[in-house]
């Protein structure tokens, strides 16, 4: 994955998301979680390097319940809640399942 986004020219930057810090909480089963996403990108929107979009990526091997709710969780309510805040700029979800074809 840090190889196709190398390869970007939209990326402005990236991050491995190991030992940083950056959890989103989830619940299963009833029990509360946290899930620490693969990478955090920063991408170009447009021609104004100070308007960017910050991208959650999730790269997804085998399906798996866990996998689904933690997903779920970033995509329909993480995002949603980081942008009506305002005060951390503009956020995405994507899980790619083949970094290869990303």
């Amino acid at each position: 994955m840090a190889q196709a986004l190398e390869d970007m020219e939209e990326v402005l930057r990236y991050v491995k998301n190991h030992s940083l810090g950056f959890s989103i909480p989830y619940t299963l089963s009833g029990e509360e979680h946290q899930y620490t996403p693969d990478f955090i990108v920063v991408l170009k929107n447009g021609d104004d390097h100070e308007n960017v979009l910050n991208l959650i990526v999730e790269v997804t091997g085998e399906k798996k319940k866990d996998k689904e709710a933690k997903v779920s969780t970033a995509r329909t309510l993480w995002v949603p809640a980081v942008n009506n805040h305002n005060g951390f700029g503009h956020w995405a979800f994507l899980e790619i399942a083949d970094p290869w074809d990303a």
